[in-house]
């Protein structure tokens, strides 16, 4: 997410900073991490580095539930380097670590502000709400009644969208949800921008988005790398 004031990282899964160029990095002004499944936030050790060495820069707010403070403990115990002080405890040292308890808002650098739901997931997952910019990011998770409140009158979904079919599945055990059914949450939100991700399978692509397009008339996307999607403040 780049705002004029920074840029807000929102997820660090694998190849994550490998996309990121210096000034990206250094525009950084937070992390936010909805959970502690390795697809969301793996590459928090590569950017830790990253932010460290050579030249360390100041202390990145990170931002999180709970459960995501021992998945940092076992990152550094695993990946730190005794020899070098500041890589001992890596992400520990580059970033500050602030708890978010799912429900509750929380706000970014002291400008942008996030309404949080927790996720029916096998893991505590946080799904995001922009209070400024009006979009969701309902991280991973299945279709509940409070996911679809959360969602109304959304300008932008970014939605999960695992599997292209139920197909045998359990979507509420295993917390993910169908292509059709992601469908009907952006219909159920009335939002016009829909922006499908996390398929469980890329070859699996048209499929989801042949499915998902049958349902939803608003703008279905794809994510993808270089994917740049426009937001604009509500009330502007």
């Amino acid at each position: 997410m780049k705002t004029a004031k920074g840029n807000i990282l929102i997820d660090c899964g694998p190849g994550v900073v490998a996309n990121m160029d210096d000034r990206d990095v250094g525009d950084l002004i937070g992390l936010v991490v909805t959970h502690k499944h390795a697809d969301h936030c793996l590459d928090m050790m590569a950017l830790a580095y990253r932010l460290l060495f050579p030249v360390p820069t100041s202390c990145l707010p990170l931002y999180g539930p709970l459960s995501l403070e021992q998945t940092i403990f076992q990152y550094d115990k695993i990946f730190g380097i005794p020899s070098l002080p500041m890589l001992e405890s890596p992400i520990s040292t580059a970033f500050e670590f602030i708890p978010v308890i799912p429900g509750e808002k929380f706000t970014v650098a002291g400008t942008w502000t996030f309404d949080t739901l927790s996720m029916r997931h096998p893991v505590e997952t946080l799904a995001l709400r922009s209070f400024e910019f009006g979009f969701v990011y309902t991280a991973d998770g299945a279709y509940t009644e409070d996911l679809q409140k959360f969602c109304k009158g959304c300008n932008c979904l970014i939605s999960e969208a695992t599997y292209p079919e139920e197909d045998g599945h359990d979507l509420n055990e295993h917390g993910h949800m169908t292509a059709a059914i992601c469908a009907t949450l952006a219909e159920d939100s009335e939002t016009q921008h829909l922006v499908v991700t996390h398929l469980s399978d890329p070859a699996d692509s048209k499929l989801t988005m042949m499915t998902i397009k049958r349902q939803f008339k608003g703008n279905a996307r794809l994510a993808q790398p270089g994917l740049e999607i426009q937001l604009h403040r509500q009330g502007k």
